[in-house]
């Protein structure tokens, strides 16, 4: 279930708040300032689930992410414009044949203990993100790295077994840490980023203070305190209170009356990329039928499912893809899978599902309640053309064992889940390769596609063949995506600088105190 990235917002957890932030202010929050009138002092983060280790390679909760922009850079970055930009790398040139890269990186950039980063420091953490060994997920999207060579200290080529021009996106969040020295990371973890880490309890709190060694701008804040809130409605009350300055990934049911209050400032990503993915089987009855997912696709009220299941915290995404339409990868000729149960009703007839026939919803208990009401209001629907939704809620840590990875029968099984994925369709597309997803769906033509499209240099030709990629997709149906969903940052109102990737990525290195 850990798909591009995966989240536990909601669960409960069972430490308390203990240090206080800033209290709430008058000013606005500039979520993309550089921090206005920066008076240091410490911001309080905090989310309802605690950080486990500090090796970005092997993160596994999407929370963990929120320490990537502090302590580590990549070769490139990702801007709030959603561009891609260059971070330890100043420029890169791509041949021809978009399979050899050569990046030029900055010179004198050393790690918060002093260890100078070159090109063969960063030649050693590619190798160690491609080991067989690493559990990454960053692994598919640099499986094609065949060779890394470092020319001189700041000269870096990397060769790849096959096009693709959308490497630097690739690279994004694959943070440059010192490979030598992983086995000691949780107890003296070392950056090249504005922050180091000065105390680490795994799963309750990190306090980062700034990073004296830092190459950039020196930060804002004397110190950032990432705390584990009791429980989401404990997290809620301290932003109240003032005891917290940042809370990520609000319950979404908290957020209309937050926002209402006026001395909070919510803050959302520009273009929302994290997407309930819901998964059949598609080698296995009904669901090896493309008709028969068509019909589920019209079968969805995904206006009822946004308002009550995610508080209209999102977009409906009719065309059931996996981009925002606002996305400017979005398009193509796309099917409208608008709410139409006589479609529905006639589709799963020619694909043998009767009336009176039965299928399952596999979900979860005691976490995410937005699958549960997702389920409810799909059964309803079902039941007004014959068909019975089965509920069937199970412990969260049957679902690996059930349905990973790819490849295992479920027939006539719905199985939710969901994704946090960049913009970039190279790098949420990418989902539904052979061997990723959980639908077990194999398509010649969207492999061809998909791979015509990553290798395409010109930007304007490769919108065009995304564009494709997207039909086969819209056409073929091989999961459902209901909506976007947003994920939510609240902070109080003298915290400024504060931005939120698409998939609710948190970003705090432009953040400051007024």
């Amino acid at each position: 279930m850990q798909r591009g990235r995966f989240l536990l917002a909601g669960a409960l957890v069972a430490a308390l708040l203990t240090t206080a932030g800033c209290a709430a202010g008058t000013s606005g929050n500039d979520a993309g300032s550089d921090g206005g009138s920066a008076t240091g002092g410490t911001l309080t983060v905090a989310a309802a689930q605690g950080i486990p280790q500090l090796n970005p390679a092997i993160r596994t909760f999407a929370w963990e992410e929120v320490l990537f922009p502090l302590l580590w850079n990549g070769l490139t970055k990702t801007d709030e414009s959603g561009a891609v930009v260059g971070d330890l790398a100043e420029k890169w040139e791509a041949s021809d044949d978009q399979k050899t890269w050569t990046f030029t990186l900055r010179d004198g950039v050393t790690f918060s203990d002093g260890t100078p980063f070159t090109a063969e420091t960063a030649k050693a953490a590619l190798d160690y993100y491609v080991d067989p060994d690493t559990a990454t997920q960053e692994k598919n999207k640099i499986s094609m790295i065949s060779e890394v060579t470092a020319t001189d200290d700041t000269t870096l080529t990397v060769t790849l077994s096959e096009p693709v021009a959308t490497f630097p996106a690739a690279l994004v969040w694959v943070k440059m840490i010192d490979a030598s020295k992983v086995d000691s990371i949780d107890k003296e973890p070392i950056g090249t980023g504005p922050y180091t880490v000065s105390k680490f309890t795994p799963d309750d709190s990190v306090t980062l203070v700034p990073n004296e060694k830092y190459f950039g701008d020196k930060p804002a804040l004397d110190q950032i305190t990432i705390v584990k809130a009791a429980e989401s409605t404990a997290a809620v009350t301290g932003l109240r209170s003032g005891d917290i300055d940042v809370l990520w990934s609000v319950p979404q049911g908290d957020v209309a009356q937050l926002e209402a209050g006026g001395d909070m400032v919510m803050v959302r990503p520009k273009s929302p990329s994290q997407w309930p993915s819901w998964e059949m089987d598609t080698t296995s009855a009904p669901f090896n039928d493309v008709r028969a997912r068509q019909a589920l696709a019209y079968a969805i009220d995904r206006q009822a499912i946004l308002d009550a299941a995610y508080s209209g915290q999102g977009v409906v995404s009719p065309t059931n893809s996996a981009l925002n339409a606002e996305n400017s990868w979005f398009g193509g000729d796309l099917i409208d899978y608008s709410y139409d149960l006589d479609k529905a009703k006639e589709l799963f007839a020619q694909a043998g599902v009767k009336e009176g026939d039965t299928l399952t919803w596999w979900g979860v208990a005691g976490q995410y309640p937005e699958w549960n009401t997702s389920g409810e209001i799909l059964q309803a629907s079902l039941k007004e053309i014959g068909i019975t939704l089965k509920i069937d809620n199970n412990d969260i840590g049957t679902w690996v064992d059930k349905f990973y990875p790819a490849g295992k029968s479920y027939p006539a099984t719905i199985v939710p889940n969901f994704q946090s994925t960049p913009t970039e369709p190279a790098y949420s597309l990418n989902f539904y390769l052979p061997g990723r997803c959980e639908c077990n769906w194999t398509d010649e033509d969207f492999t061809t596609a998909f791979s015509a499209a990553m290798a395409e240099p010109d930007e304007k030709a490769r919108k065009d063949k995304w564009a494709s990629v997207q039909e086969i997709i819209n056409q073929q149906v091989p999961l459902i995506v209901p909506l976007q969903s947003t994920v939510v940052t609240a902070t109080g109102e003298k915290v400024t600088g504060v931005w939120v990737e698409g998939g609710g990525q948190l970003h705090l290195e432009g953040a400051a105190l007024q």
